[in-house]
């Protein structure tokens, strides 16, 4: 397939557990050389992730920018703002056409390094340690799965509960060689029983080894090689609660409601105490650097951006560049959508509780309160961690399920889990009288609230079919929730 013709990878060192990787670039040398050490499967895994990091995907545009536009996250205040056509659905501006297609570009090659490894991998197992032999491949079979699902969710067929003709529909090519050839689109179908297929595969892989903490694995009979400090910090890597994590994402995507619960209800039982907590309550510290704004400690998987704050700054600083005039760039939410979205007027206690509202807001003005979440703080040890998989989105999706199978009562009390943890007072919690319908409601304010700038609502708009949407008067249906893919993409499709 065309999307890398060539792989490039450089060499990298890894360090300590304060960060899982430093990048020490070498030399850029062929797969053959790069593979004839397990050294050279490290390095090459960490190149994927490195490419996941860039502002292209998750480091930006896939979370802060481009996604959290299309689902209105934002108070677009005109037509001088980057993301103004974004905002209204244009997709043949430039503005628009450069981050969508980047997204495409930058999640397909990263899908080619990784399937180099998987390609590769099982002709060297025989003189691998078993645990490098299983989390590498683990890792990259489910990586590859996770960035084929995310590049569905923005170019694939949603609301498929209600309309399962576009499983029917072809869509995207799922690229699961390291070719020059074109690999055509599949059917949905087709396509998310790949991703179902890669994800079991990769659980079978990682199981015995991410089920519990490295720290404890020698107590348990594993030999989980880690001198070079390899698998610290496993919620920055793609562990195994991460695969269950987006099995549970795909099968709600498909209305398998059992199966998805199955998979968020063990990484909520199972993963708590080894891999992540709720968060402690560190966000109302006074101390900026003790402020754990993304809520660290619920991360099932994150990435470390480095330098995140640089090219995030320009967004939601008060001021622009130059220090005085207004930034007519922000992405930050208006007073009445703010004080709508938390219900301050009704229920006034929520800015006092609410760790969203009063931790994480900076109200300058009422059309502009600038959003705290990615906040730079010098030597803090927070910074830098952008989240892709968080605990509060389990309990949501065990909420969703169980509301969907005609349980709104047990909904509401994965909802208050949630919203407790999150210092919201006793007073103001979700009664047990709500309805089906009252509890999407809620759901929805939920997503609006906690995915702020990480590119989870538009996904949840279009996988509910959702036809209004907060932010916009436009009818949503398919030729807004079904990104077209890049002009030269399908110029080397239909020249095959």
């Amino acid at each position: 397939m065309k999307r890398l013709l060539v792989l490039t990878i450089a060499v990298f060192s890894l360090c300590s557990c304060k960060k899982w990787l430093s990048v020490t670039p070498k030399s850029e040398i062929s797969s053959t050389e790069l593979f004839k050490s397990e050294q050279g499967y490290k390095d090459a895994l960490i190149g994927a992730y490195l490419l996941m990091t860039s502002t292209s995907s998750y480091g930006f545009e896939s979370t802060v920018g481009f996604v959290d536009v299309l689902a209105q996250q934002y108070a677009i205040p005109g037509s001088t703002h980057p993301y103004y056509y974004a905002s209204l659905y244009q997709y043949d501006q430039l503005s628009v056409i450069t981050p969508k297609d980047n997204i495409w570009n930058t999640n397909y090659n990263a899908i080619a390094n990784l399937n180099n490894i998987i390609n590769t991998i099982d002709d060297k197992k025989s003189s691998m340690n078993p645990a490098n032999y299983a989390l590498i491949k683990g890792e990259a079979m489910g990586l590859r799965a996770f960035l084929h699902f995310d590049l569905y969710r923005l170019y694939g067929y949603g609301n498929l509960v209600n309309t399962p003709a576009g499983l029917s529909n072809k869509t995207l090519p799922y690229v699961s060689s390291y070719s020059k050839n074109i690999t055509p689109p599949v059917t949905g179908k087709a396509f998310l029983d790949s991703v179902k297929n890669d994800l079991s595969r990769a659980a079978d892989l990682m199981a015995k080894y991410d089920s519990i903490s490295v720290a404890r694995s020698a107590q348990n009979g594993l030999d989980i090689p880690n001198a070079d400090h390899f698998y610290d910090n496993r919620k920055m890597r793609f562990n195994y609660f991460a695969v269950r994590a987006t099995q549970a994402r795909v099968y709600l995507w498909l209305g398998e409601y059992d199966k998805a619960m199955a998979a968020a209800q063990e990484v909520i039982t199972k993963a708590q105490g080894n891999l992540v907590t709720f968060n402690g309550g560190t966000i109302n510290d006074p101390n900026p650097v003790n402020k754990d704004y993304t809520f660290s400690t619920e991360h099932i998987f994150s990435l470390n951006v480095q330098n995140m704050y640089d090219f995030i700054k320009p967004y939601i600083d008060q001021f622009a560049a130059d220090g005085l005039n207004i930034n007519y760039s922000q992405l930050a939410h208006s007073g009445t959508v703010a004080n709508d979205l938390y219900e301050i007027n009704t229920k006034p206690g929520m800015s006092l509780s609410d760790y969203r509202y009063k931790e994480l807001y900076k109200k300058i003005s009422p059309t502009s309160y600038l959003l705290l979440k990615f906040t730079y703080v010098l030597n803090s040890s927070f910074k830098d961690r952008m989240p892709i998989i968080t605990l509060p989105e389990m309990y949501y999706i065990m909420a969703e399920c169980y509301n969907e199978t005609n349980d709104p009562v047990t909904a509401v009390t994965y909802l208050n889990t949630v919203r407790t943890n999150r210092g919201i007072s006793i007073l103001y919690k979700l009664p047990d009288t709500l309805t089906k319908s009252d509890v999407t409601a809620e759901i929805q304010k939920e997503y609006r609230k906690e995915f702020v700038s990480e590119g989870q609502l538009f996904y949840f708009y279009k996988r509910r079919g959702n036809i209004n949407i907060p932010g916009t008067a436009k009818v949503m249906d398919n030729s807004i929730y079904i990104l077209p893919i890049p002009q030269r993409e399908r110029d080397m499709s239909s020249g095959q």
